[in-house]
């Protein structure tokens, strides 16, 4: 029954035969984002990937999507507006998508949605050590230096990523030579290895290092330094001189979905053959990520232990 009066309420305003010289309150388009609001109210009702609808932030994408046509096109670029310092600036511009009504239909959005946040799970130091004692035995059996630089690429991305606290794309801004540089100074002080981040760091607008140093063994056994020069002794030992130090033999970047999925079938192993050091509730494949998962888990140990 709804739908039928939607249909008869659109069909008699399309109907409508507005004369010259009567004043139209609203022109007969859509200037309020009703469209952009109709195609997200449709794409919710889709799967995703924890319940049967999407959620907000999902959905939220499809008003920058339209907000960045919308600013490209002639129309767009004739109403912007901006006032302000370089720094701090503010646009103006008549997109429909900035409308008081669209503006609230979000707001409606997310009370009737809600958010179902689901954070990545925090690797205690256990898991961590058991982590590395497969790798440790990995290493021992590996025949070929490019096993050994897969590697000593995923120990060393553990032990950096969990001794220093990073966030998971931060790890891959350590640079090569840096590393190979501090390894081999001898105004490093004994048991300290630095770990150099080469890049915009934080928000920042240039490039410039940032030296981190870490224990070059823990005080739980964490032997940083010995996977660190794992790593960068596989990439002299073919030649590389320059680049990111997690990198192909090209000297790119290696993808990071290698390194979370190398890292993932590892920690599913450990899950299934020692059993009680990964609660049973805990889903690897769902709950485990690079970006997160080292850092809180770095955050969880310096709580407990200080």
């Amino acid at each position: 029954m709804g739908e039928g009066v939607l249909h008869s309420c659109c069909h008699a305003a399309l109907r409508q035969d507005y004369a010259p010289n009567l004043a139209v309150p609203h022109p007969v388009e859509d200037s309020f984002g009703y469209g952009v609001a109709i195609a997200m109210v449709l794409k919710s009702l889709d799967p995703g990937r924890y319940a049967d609808h999407r959620q907000f932030e999902s959905i939220r994408k499809m008003r920058a999507t339209f907000s960045n046509i919308f600013m490209s096109s002639k129309r767009g670029t004739d109403s912007l507006r901006s006032f302000g310092g370089d720094r701090a600036k503010h646009v103006l511009t008549d997109s429909p998508t900035n409308s008081l009504f669209f503006e609230r239909f979000c707001q409606g959005c997310v009370r009737r949605m809600g958010h179902e946040v689901r954070q990545n799970w925090a690797i205690p130091l256990p898991v961590i050590h058991g982590l590395l004692e497969v790798l440790e035995r990995d290493w021992a059996v590996a025949q070929t230096e490019a096993e050994k630089e897969v590697i000593g690429l995923l120990g060393a991305y553990t032990v950096i990523a969990f001794c220093g606290s990073f966030h998971g794309n931060e790890v891959f801004l350590v640079d090569f030579h840096g590393t190979k540089k501090y390894l081999d100074s001898p105004e490093v002080e004994e048991g300290v290895v630095i770990i150099p981040l080469l890049g915009r760091y934080k928000g920042e607008t240039g490039d410039r290092y940032h030296l981190t140093p870490l224990a070059a063994s823990t005080s739980s056994g964490i032997q940083v330094k010995l996977w660190v020069s794992r790593l960068v002794a596989t990439k002299v030992a073919h030649g590389q001189a320059r680049g990111p130090l997690f990198s192909t033999r090209c000297g790119t970047l290696v993808n990071p979905s290698l390194v979370e999925t190398e890292l993932m079938d590892r920690r599913q192993g450990l899950k299934d053959s020692q059993v009680g050091l990964i609660p049973a509730d805990v889903d690897v494949l769902e709950d485990f990520g690079i970006s997160r998962s080292f850092r809180r888990g770095a955050t969880s140990t310096e709580r407990i232990w200080g």
